[in-house]
């Protein structure tokens, strides 16, 4: 009875097979999941699903190789990859908080709305509906227009329009002077700001999450400074149109504020 011949396994080749599985492994299992959205905008996602299929196939195709031999083989190369790939997993996956963001000379909302200006510069376009006197905001990157619609007199903020409802008041505010108006955001607080003002924010990602940054309108609260940093809130007011550091500034009168749940979309984007 003849022996059995053990083939030798490729060590490198299998160093590429489990750094190509990992990733794609950990791509879909963040799609899957929604957690992606704590990384990238969700313009990005189509090109992380190109790269699943195109990570799957290069594996498939490297894999008639595990048993060649190779006399030497040269590991570090491959630990620049190993690593990021097992910090990936063993990272928990939450989302930014706003007291760990450092957002450099921040000292009023005004000069937050600043900050997210300059981000989204050439990047939409709003235009008036003269027969209606609805507001429609366009984006180049996207065929799909979205309307911006009070109800009952009233401006009504969610998820999908906030980003555009914060620039269209911001520029057009004589138009929506003494409006009323509700949202949901997060307790923001920076240095320089007075007891009975805070902004009710979210995060906006342009492309990931090393570009993220609070946006939003200044508010004014009486009780203000009781507000806990970070605390999810809804909040109703009217948009009063003051004085602020020597500019006119939309900001929301605070009429009434209740804690509410962490929106399921954590973050808000400029398309």
């Amino acid at each position: 009875m003849g022996l059995i011949k053990i083939k030798k396994i490729n060590t490198e080749v299998l160093l590429k097979l489990v750094i190509l599985t990992g990733f794609a492994f950990f791509f879909y299992d963040i799609i899957k999941s929604g957690k992606v959205l704590l990384y990238v905008a969700p313009r990005i996602i189509p090109y992380i699903k190109f790269g699943i299929v195109a990570m799957t196939l290069l594996s498939l195709f490297i894999i008639r190789d595990i048993f060649k031999p190779k006399r030497k083989v040269n590991i570090k190369p491959y630990l620049f990859f190993i690593i990021p790939l097992l910090m990936a997993f063993m990272m928990p996956k939450a989302s930014v908080s706003s007291k760990s963001m450092s957002l450099v000379g921040a000292k009023s909302g005004a000069q937050i709305d600043n900050i997210k200006q300059k981000s989204i510069t050439d990047k939409g376009i709003i235009n008036k509906d003269k027969i209606t006197g609805n507001t429609t905001t366009k984006t180049n990157s996207s065929k799909v227009a979205v309307k911006l619609e009070m109800h009952d007199n009233t401006i009504v903020i969610s998820d999908n329009n906030f980003e555009k409802w914060t620039e269209e008041i911001s520029n057009n505010m004589l138009k929506y002077e003494g409006k009323k108006i509700e949202l949901i955001g997060f307790v923001f607080k920076a240095d320089g700001f007075k007891n009975n003002e805070f902004v009710p924010a979210r995060f906006m990602m342009t492309c990931c999450a090393a570009d993220l940054v609070p946006v939003g309108l200044l508010a004014n609260y009486d009780k203000a400074k009781n507000l806990k940093q970070d605390t999810w809130i809804k909040v109703t007011g009217k948009i009063k149109i003051l004085n602020y550091n020597g500019e006119k500034t939309p900001i929301i009168i605070v009429k009434n504020i209740k804690n509410t749940e962490k929106s399921k979309v954590e973050y808000v984007y400029p398309f």
